[in-house]
Formats: C-alpha cells, structure tokens, sequence
C-alpha cells in the first residue's frame, strides 16, 4: 500500500477584510480562502444579516438564493452580490460563496444609490486581492 502524502493543507483559512463608507454607512467585505475555494461576507448597515446567497462554480456559472426577511417579503441584496460577483469572477480560481445583508434603518434616496458603486468597490477590491494573493494548487487524491 503506497505511504499517504502528509496533509499539506492542514493551516489557517487565509482572510482579507475591507470596507467602504459613503452616506453615513459603512459596507463591509470579508473574504476567507480554503484552498482555492472562497467565501465572501458582504454586510454592513445597522443591521448585518445574512439573506441573500450566491454560489458561483469553477464554471463561472451563478446561482442566488434570496431568503424571507418578512412575511411575504424576500431580501433584495442580490443586487449589491451581482456588483462583486461581476467583479471577482474573472480572478476566480474555482468555486466561491457570496452571503449578503444589509439594512439602513430609514435609508434615503442618497444611501440607496450610494449602494452599488460601493459593492462594485468592494469587489474590485477584492479582484485585486485575489491577484496579488493567488493560492497554490492543492494536492487532491481522490479514492479508486
């Protein structure tokens, strides 16, 4: 029976937190790494949540799940996910998993549209992390 490789990927997620503040908020992005897989927080507000999902394959191909927030009522930050998801599919090594929420109690016109050009930001912030810290090629072996 051949020796088994020693675990090499046995360490510490890799993470990478960022923010931006316009209109009186602040939005938040934190990114952790396993292998070369990511998982990415997009929260911010008064009241971070998680309500909206998205998984994008190796394939590039997404799929968003958007969850109740109150009856009859679904979360709508599918919308400030499609922002980073535009912007860090390019530089994706393989799969990764959006989750988003955010709410501005009495949010105005001003913050509302303040919203998307701060996730863009966001994301391409994130890109560029993603480049500059690209993760080895795990050694997988499957069983025969």
């Amino acid at each position: 029976m051949p020796a088994k490789m020693p675990n090499k990927n046995n360490h510490e997620p890799t993470t990478f937190k960022t923010h931006v503040t316009k209109s009186g908020y602040t939005m938040t992005a934190i990114l952790e790494r396993q292998s070369q897989d990511v998982l990415i927080q997009l929260i911010g507000g008064d009241v971070p949540h998680f309500g909206v999902v998205m998984s994008i394959d190796n394939t590039g191909h997404a799929e968003t799940t958007a969850l109740p927030s109150r009856p009859g009522h679904v979360h709508q930050e599918k919308i400030l996910i499609e922002q980073v998801a535009y912007a860090i599919k390019p530089v994706l090594q393989n799969n990764a998993i959006i989750v988003s929420g955010m709410h501005v109690n009495d949010i105005s016109s001003e913050q509302m549209h303040a919203a998307l050009p701060m996730a863009l930001e966001l994301g391409q912030q994130l890109a560029n992390w993603l480049k500059e810290h690209p993760a080895d090629q795990p050694h997988i072996i499957f069983a025969k």
